[in-house]
């Protein structure tokens, strides 16, 4: 079976999506006829506060109602955007943004990552003082600009030839008309040698590129004869636009007469164009894959060395003593939060290292986190910091600081999915206080481990060095392992935690510095691997009800209406 083609992933690692909303069951506080509702969206990102985003349309006397009006918001996945949907029954119809001279119908609470992960489309309870008030459903679009990419196969017949003791050395041009009438080329290839019936290699190109994302936008496309001094040669050109060759938007024309416009040219035509394909691909994006199945799994490893200080000191970074969280616990909640909505099962493998565990007299540099050594998982955010705290209490701090271990495992669990039909994608959080006493190990695992579904996150507490750190995040200098193979990809992002919490202040930030480049490396793997975004899929019941698959904290699989199980994915219980 021959490979999809697949379009390089977007620089532009956030999307726009656009929500459309519907409601059913709504609660009827009109006396002489049906309420008569509309919906208003609210945000919160850092801010204390909810920020209105907007409205949709007043629907009068309907208790089922469809909006029309839609919201279009920035999806970032390294933020928690918490949205909720207020509904009010519009009483005073001149006044309708001022919701104090409404009534409220119900009110729902969840984040934008639980609406784009839930494929194609999320519905919840709308609740009012407690009670149920009826159903609100939310359906999430990307919206696209010019999101294209045109692929081309193009070949040549009957070329003028231009070289006197030999025949031509064709190449093509393409330009694109601008306002004023000029032309801007877009794309040359290489020459073909030594032929007046070229095949150029397939090729592709934005249409933003290619057309400015304008399908009729006039092009114009030439061949040349290659000739070493400089001196390029026209053979002939041609006129045509994108809707005119590209069969998907009704074009006809499979090839097109080259003419030379020279004076010196004797010739009425001097070739033949020949538009073998021409095919536009959308671009696949971080939320189509998303949508289409794609899992995230969270692997968290914390750092028990013996440079944390002891738990029982409130100088430690181990310390749980006070009312405020210690960096661990922080940088724990604040990536989790992101991750764990992403993750269908919520089930975390979550490790220690450098420790002494119970029972065991030497340092391990790889433990459950919980001490369960049958099962290292734990279920939800809740679960891991449960764990760390069970952790903290009974490991005997200790060291080196190694990371080939928890790489070595983090591996393991990567090396399971990778294919069109199931994909997965791993995130390993490693919160670490200091330096690396295995580099060289560690540099080699990381090598490895580029080519499989899996990004590292490095969050580095307290105020130790960390250069090797930012060594192994090789912005700069590309990774090598010990036999010179370089690293296949990026998938290392380093962030030193008090750093930012100084620059930036708390509420998020660290999982918005950690996870930035995690869309960008996923693509780059789907990319690598011809992995391209599913459809959406939606579990259906006999009754035909939306149904979602989670597991409990005894493994066991649930399939619930969409609308009680979100409930629990969303507050994590």
């Amino acid at each position: 079976m021959a490979a999809q083609s697949f379009p390089p992933p977007s620089s532009n690692l956030s999307s726009k999506v656009e929500l459309s909303v519907s409601c059913s069951k709504l609660k009827n506080l009109d006396h002489f006829s049906k309420s008569d509702p509309a919906v208003f969206l609210y945000c919160r990102g850092r801010e204390v506060e909810w920020t209105k985003v907007g409205r949709t349309e007043l629907i009068e006397n309907n208790l089922n109602p469809k909006f029309s009006t839609t919201f279009n918001m920035e999806y970032r996945f390294e933020e928690v955007q918490n949205l909720q949907f207020a509904v009010y029954d519009v009483d005073d119809k001149h006044h309708v943004d001022n919701i104090d001279k409404q009534q409220l119908l119900g009110t729902m609470e969840c984040t934008l990552a639980e609406i784009v992960a839930a494929g194609v489309h999320l519905t919840k309870p709308l609740g009012l003082k407690g009670n149920p008030a009826g159903t609100i459903t939310i359906q999430a679009e990307e919206v696209r600009n010019s999101e294209f990419v045109v692929y081309f196969e193009l070949s040549a017949t009957k070329l003028e030839k231009k070289d006197l003791f030999g025949k031509s050395d064709p190449y093509i041009e393409i330009a694109k008309a601008q306002e004023g009438g000029e032309f801007t080329v877009v794309y040359r290839s290489m020459p073909i040698m030594k032929t007046l019936s070229p095949r150029w290699p397939a090729f592709h190109m934005e249409m933003q590129t290619l057309c400015s994302g304008d399908w009729e936008r006039t092009l114009q496309i030439s061949v040349w004869d290659w000739n070493r001094s400089g001196n390029n040669e026209l053979i002939g050109l041609t006129t045509t636009s994108l809707k005119d060759i590209c069969p998907e938007r009704g074009g006809t024309v499979l090839n097109l007469e080259l003419t030379n416009p020279s004076p010196k040219s004797k010739k009425k035509s001097t070739g033949v164009l020949v538009f073998n394909s021409v095919k536009t691909v959308p671009r696949p994006t971080f939320v189509d894959y998303i949508k289409g199945g794609c899992q995230i799994s969270l692997i968290v490893a914390v750092d028990f060395t013996g440079s944390n200080g002891s738990p029982s000191d409130a100088s430690s970074l181990h310390y749980i003593g006070s009312a405020q969280d210690n960096q661990y616990l922080q940088a724990i909640k604040s990536v989790g939060s992101v991750l764990v909505p992403y993750d269908s099962d919520q089930m975390i493998p979550a490790f220690g290292f450098g420790a002494q565990v119970p029972s065991h007299f030497e340092v391990s540099h790889c433990f459950p986190l919980d001490l369960n050594t049958h099962k290292p998982e734990v279920y939800g955010v809740q679960g891991i910091v449960n764990a760390y705290q069970h952790a903290v209490h009974n490991v005997s701090l200790s060291g080196p600081t190694n990371f080939s271990s928890i790489l070595d495992k983090a591996i393991k669990y990567a090396s399971v999915r990778e294919s069109q039909q199931s994909q997965g994608y791993f995130i390993l959080l490693i919160i670490t206080d200091g330096e690396i006493s295995d580099m060289s190990e560690t540099v080699d695992r990381i090598v490895a481990a580029s080519t499989l579904p899996l990004s590292i996150v490095i969050v580095g507490v307290g105020g130790a060095n960390f250069t090797n750190m930012e060594v192994l995040d090789g912005d700069d200098t590309p990774l090598k392992d010990h036999h010179g193979q370089q690293i296949a990809r990026d998938i290392v992002q380093f962030v030193p935690f008090r750093e930012v919490m100084e620059k930036n202040g708390p509420n998020g930030c660290v999982a918005k510095e950690t996870l930035a480049e995690i869309p960008g490396q996923l693509m780059a793997f789907m990319k690598a691997n011809n992995i391209t975004p599913n459809p959406p899929v939606l579990k259906t019941g006999v009754s035909g009800q939306p149904l979602y698959s989670i597991r409990d904290k005894e493994d066991h699989e649930i399939l619930l209406t969409i609308q009680v199980d979100l409930k629990y994915f969303a507050d994590g219980t």
